[in-house]
């Protein structure tokens, strides 16, 4: 049976798109809002970091 990882959302990270710290809370918030509307414009659309913090947090 796999382990569930438990993701905690205040926790800040480097992130590579926009260069800075910022929380796994925003990240996901700002990934799924850039790419729900298709904000091409956004560092967060198809950002392969965020992506990977969805997928953990949708298998928890």
């Amino acid at each position: 049976m796999p382990q569930r990882v438990q993701v905690r959302l205040d926790v800040p990270f480097n992130c590579r798109s926009r260069e800075e710290d910022v929380s796994v809370e925003k990240c996901l918030d700002s990934f799924v809002e850039a790419n729900a509307f298709g904000l091409k414009e956004s560092s967060c659309y198809k950002c392969a970091q965020g992506q990977r913090i969805r997928n953990l947090i949708a298998r928890s």
